[in-house]
């Protein structure tokens, strides 16, 4: 199994996140999830989740980051001398799962993003952070791709064709080995154990079949261009990035490399310059847009309707295209035998940019078809928070922590609770 963690900071625009339909299993995705329709009958739409741990802890707003994966509280310190906050006091469940296969792979998780999700970058700390290996120790995201790719393909078999070609033949010339040697001992059994020896047979034969699709897809890619400094930082080049770390996160998954894979997109910082090449309206600041959508930055300068309908739709934008990168430069490509053994979950730390909400999170999760840990193509809704009318502390939600719970869960560690 392999467990995909996406997180983007901000939240989105509800109204246009938010599902419709007559039921659960009847429901239609709405504009800012529309792109990931294919894998309807594979995700869980999650509407009515709930970041407690920001909302009872000294931290809330953009310091969900520091919750969402944690579930822990972010705690009194000096990491944010201005807020008088510091790190939180435990690690996500990446870590906490990562550590438990460690033995099974290089890397026990990976983590990638886009500029600014580093410790030490501007209005970081944990309103930026969202991964923790331990309490108190915050992950950086590898930004770059090119360093990114020299750390994960490192001694990995696969820069070489023919030697890859030449260990799959071997491989294949033991399997062949023993399966000749046990049909002869077929020839001297008796009946009754005849049966068991031969789903065995059927077992080899399907090792064969699996080893050669998953070894041969499993290629050291192409070396991603050097970037500077300056480019990682450019905020017109975030959609180049995220296709050149979701390509490294798909190639890692397949060599299994890891089976811990995380992504970050920033929470505020930046702009939208990018998405006119990618067939949207241009914005400006990510922070003032999702602050349009209620209010000014200035809360005593109300923006006209007029804005806030833009800034809503710039919003929607963002999330339809953050929805077409994970459906097609990363599911899509995804070979199906990897695939279908995944879990993606991708959240947000708060609902709405506007209101800072910690409660109900844009929650999505798309389950492999032999995954089998949930029961997919549902659109489950909990409590009755409105991001415009409604957006209290009281709205009947479901806690982030009963989800990190089911996620452990469904990546085999239910000693978690």
């Amino acid at each position: 199994k392999r467990l995909i963690l996406i997180t983007n900071g901000q939240g989105t625009d509800m109204t246009r996140w938010r599902s419709a339909g007559t039921s659960e299993t009847d429901f239609t995705l709405n504009y800012a999830l529309e792109p990931l329709t294919p894998y309807k009958d594979r995700m869980l739409v999650l509407d009515g989740i709930d970041n407690r741990a920001a909302i009872i802890g000294p931290g809330r707003g953009h310091f969900g980051q520091g919750t969402l994966w944690t579930g822990v509280v972010v705690p009194p310190g000096t990491v944010r001398p201005e807020e008088m906050l510091g790190w939180p006091q435990g690690p996500s469940i990446d870590a906490i799962i990562g550590d438990r296969l460690a033995n099974d792979t290089k890397f026990p998780a990976f983590y990638w993003g886009t500029w600014p999700i580093v410790t030490d970058g501007p209005n970081q700390g944990p309103n930026g952070i969202c991964h923790y290996r331990a309490s108190e120790d915050p992950v950086n995201p590898r930004l770059n791709p090119a360093t990114a790719f020299d750390t994960l393909f490192d001694g990995v078999l696969g820069t070489d064709p023919a030697l890859g070609e030449r260990i799959r033949r071997e491989r294949k010339s033991v399997i062949d080995l023993v399966r000749s040697e046990l049909k002869r001992t077929r020839a001297e059994m008796p009946a009754v154990d005849k049966a068991r020896l031969d789903a065995h047979l059927d077992s080899l034969r399907t090792m064969e079949e699996r080893l050669a699709v998953v070894t041969a897809a499993c290629e050291v890619p192409p070396r991603p261009e050097e970037y500077s400094e300056g480019d990682i930082q450019d905020y017109n080049k975030v959609h180049i990035f995220t296709r050149l770390q979701f390509d490294l996160m798909r190639h890692a998954l397949v060599c299994d490399l890891t089976r811990v894979a995380c992504f970050d997109w920033p929470h505020s910082e930046g702009d939208g310059g990018y998405m006119a090449e990618e067939g949207y309206e241009a914005f400006g600041s990510i922070h003032t847009m999702a602050h349009m959508m209620t209010y000014e930055l200035n809360p005593e300068q109300e923006p006209s309707e007029e804005l806030k309908i833009i800034a809503r739709q710039n919003s929607a934008n963002l999330t339809n295209w953050r929805s077409k990168m994970l459906a097609t430069e990363l599911l899509d490509k995804l070979p199906a035998d990897v695939l279908d053994r995944t879990l993606l979950v991708w959240a947000s730390e708060m609902s709405e940019g506007g209101t800072h909400s910690n409660n109900n999170l844009p929650v999505v999760m798309v389950q492999g078809s032999q995954f089998g840990a949930f029961e997919a193509g549902r659109y489950l809704r909990w409590g009755d928070f409105d991001p415009i009318e409604n957006y209290s502390d009281t709205t009947g939600g479901e806690p982030m922590n009963k989800v990190l719970v089911s996620i452990c869960h469904a990546m085999d560690q239910t000693d978690i609770d």
